[in-house]
């Protein structure tokens, strides 16, 4: 049986949606991360939106309790990270993100660990 998922996933991505966020995709990362159980991938369309999604998620953690114990990145710099309990939410602008290819490290490393 599947196990519950935590509140701040779902906080997490009905923010990012509600905050047009483009691109949102859950990676359980639990089976190889000692430090989260889920990736929350987003994209933003520019600097300016990037910074207003980590602000929202920021303030959405603090206004349910959550502690929020990694916030780094400037939105120049085209990625954000906001940690909220057991979920961390990777954001991009569309070309980071696919220079990057977090997305696809993750489910490599998650496929590793299912063999």
């Amino acid at each position: 049986m599947k196990e519950e998922q935590p509140l701040e996933l779902g906080l997490s991505v009905n923010c990012l949606e509600e905050h047009k966020a483009e691109g949102v995709e859950v990676i359980d990362v639990s089976g190889f991360s000692p430090f989260a159980s889920y990736y929350v991938l987003a994209t933003a369309p520019n600097p300016r939106a990037l910074g207003a999604l980590k602000d929202h998620l920021c303030e959405m953690f603090e206004n349910n309790g959550i502690d929020v114990p990694v916030s780094e990145g400037k939105p120049e710099s085209g990625w954000v990270i906001v940690q909220g309990g057991e979920v961390i939410c990777q954001l991009f602008l569309a070309a980071n993100r696919k220079e990057i290819g977090l997305a696809d490290l993750l489910r490599t490393l998650g496929a590793k660990q299912e063999n």
